[in-house]
């Protein structure tokens, strides 16, 4: 006795691919959202540091070689090299390093000459916004990837 099975009799899946929930639709929208927001937060973060770069253009730079200050424990020294954004000061019997512009900003170096001083507060108040918008670019760039990781992890279950 044989059997017979006509082709037509048998179903066939073919498409075995699954069709996305609800939730997951609202989840990969989400995403997308969360990225788009992120991009233009970068966008705006951009224009910041442009405009910063153009504040710090217009102050200038002012060399601090050769200034008298005065330290709280190391008492009047004078600044006896400058690399980048770093300076050197020779006290009575010691030399220390500082950075700028902060030394002079927040005071742990005092400047007689008030001009000087109010250079490098406006010096501290540009760098203290740059470093600012630089950790929210890089923290936006890393949520983007978070979010562009999650988008492939929810399509790959429908592959």
């Amino acid at each position: 006795m044989a059997l017979n099975v006509e082709n037509d009799d048998l179903e066939v899946k073919t498409d075995t691919k699954k069709k996305p929930t609800k939730k997951t639709k609202e989840m990969l929208e989400e995403n997308a959202k969360q990225i788009e927001e992120l991009k233009a937060l970068q966008t705006e973060l951009d224009h910041e540091l442009d405009a910063l770069d153009q504040d710090e253009k217009e102050l200038g730079e002012r060399s601090a070689l050769n200034l008298i200050v005065t330290h709280k424990k190391f008492g009047e020294g004078t600044v006896i090299t400058q690399d980048g954004k770093y300076i050197e000061v020779k006290f009575n019997d010691v030399v220390k390093k500082f950075v700028l512009p902060g030394c002079f900003a927040d005071k742990f170096l005092e400047l007689e000459d008030e001009d000087i001083y109010d250079y490098y507060v406006k010096a501290n108040e540009i760098h203290k916004k740059r470093m600012n918008a630089e950790l929210k670019t890089k923290s936006a760039t890393f949520a983007i990837q978070r979010h562009e990781d999650a988008i492939e992890k929810l399509n790959a279950k429908f592959k």
